[in-house]
């Protein structure tokens, strides 16, 4: 359905103290019900994992991280599901370690996957690590062995909000394809409908080489072949385009390019990155700079680009590189947030709250300053 009018943004900040009870507001609500839709970038340092809970408690678990399994996302999870050890689905992005490895601790504390563990359709993995922290695992949930998610499948979330799954492997929901051979490209990207609001999750998804942006990868540009199949189903359109969106591979200049971005139109972004990471240096100068306008280039698509609202980090990107060069440095201008936690009604406006919980020395500590952010939405879908 064809969404009308404009944005209008409204900004808002708040400084609050972190407690025991500050994460709890995901299960608040009306008579016991949820009612909001919630989202949260649990910050695991340089891995990725995202806690999405539907407005009728649905959870969806996408990537569970690398380091700090029970420290990290355990402890978390516990703080906000407040002891329920049920989740629904849990799927996993891609096989890379940085997002597999928490899976096993997340079982061995007792947690349940219900519903689905789902990862993308590719070649057969063996790796020890990948068996012993992945594929061993699975068949102890009630929810059994790992499967290859279908493309087009949609999550009932509940009050109207779903999640479709708009690539896999390569493989796209309005029947296109990209061939794909890096592990990053196989990524599953995951599209969040709520009303007024849209979402774009996608993993380590690759966006292919770009001049004017300075992205130079060997991945493949499967980011924009997403964005372009949602817009012509009218999933999203040119003007409003979406609310939010995952900046990719933890700010890597192997995604996120400006043709994607342009297509996408999003007014925030958020990244998972860890410190250090002097290996990748994330999130890159490249990235984080062009979406904050903060360099342009001359190509007329770069030009298109419009300067976000915020881009938010679950954390410091590598500091103090002696392998920094000139174009590859790693930009830490994003607001850094510890935890992000995204709530929404899916109709007036949506709140970014941080904890400012952050990773030192492998202990995670109360380092910045927890914020509250509140952007209005002014755009509405023909019924």
């Amino acid at each position: 359905m064809k969404k009308v009018a404009t944005r209008l943004f409204t900004f808002s900040v708040s400084l609050c103290f972190l407690s025991a009870s500050f994460y709890n507001f995901a299960l608040d609500s009306d008579d016991g019900k949820y009612n909001k839709l919630q989202i949260h970038y649990i910050n695991l340092g340089q891995g990725g994992s995202t806690l999405i809970v539907g407005p009728d408690g649905t959870t969806v678990l996408y990537d569970f991280g690398v380091k700090q399994g029970k420290s990290g996302l355990v402890d978390y999870l516990d703080s906000v599901l407040g002891g329920n050890k049920t989740i629904n689905y849990a799927i996993l992005s891609h096989r890379d370690k940085d997002h597999f490895v928490g899976y096993k601790d997340l079982i061995e504390a007792g947690y349940n996957i219900t519903v689905a563990n789902y990862e993308p359709d590719g070649p057969p993995k063996d790796s020890p690590l990948y068996v012993d922290n992945w594929t061993n695992i699975t068949p102890k949930t009630r929810a059994g062995i790992a499967r290859s998610i279908p493309v087009g499948l949609t999550i009932a979330l509940g009050n109207g909000a779903s999640i479709l799954v708009a690539a896999a492997n390569g493989k796209i929901f309005d029947g296109t394809s990209v061939k794909v051979s890096n592990e990053n490209d196989r990524s599953i990207s995951l599209f969040l409908d709520y009303r007024n609001f849209q979402y774009v999750l996608d993993g380590d998804l690759g966006g292919g080489e770009e001049t004017c942006s300075g992205h130079e990868t060997s991945q493949m540009d499967v980011q924009t072949e997403v964005a372009k199949a949602l817009l012509n189903a009218e999933k999203i359109d040119d003007e409003n385009g979406v609310e939010v969106f995952h900046v990719a591979h933890h700010g890597s200049e192997s995604s996120t390019p400006a043709r994607y971005v342009s297509r996408l139109n999003p007014e925030v972004g958020l990244i998972s990155v860890g410190n250090p990471n002097c290996s990748y240096r994330h999130p890159r100068k490249d990235v984080v700079s062009m979406l904050l306008n903060k360099s342009s280039g001359d190509d007329e698509v770069c030009s298109k680009v419009t300067p976000l609202i915020h881009v938010f980090q679950t954390d410091y990107g590598s500091e103090k590189c002696s392998n920094e060069t000139v174009g590859r440095e790693t930009d830490n201008s994003g607001i850094i947030s510890g935890d992000i936690i995204l709530s929404t009604d899916g109709q007036t406006e949506y709140n970014i709250k941080t904890t400012g919980m952050l990773w030192v020395k492998g202990r995670k500590v109360k380092k910045a300053e927890s914020q509250t952010f509140s952007m209005k939405m002014d755009k509405n879908k023909d019924v």
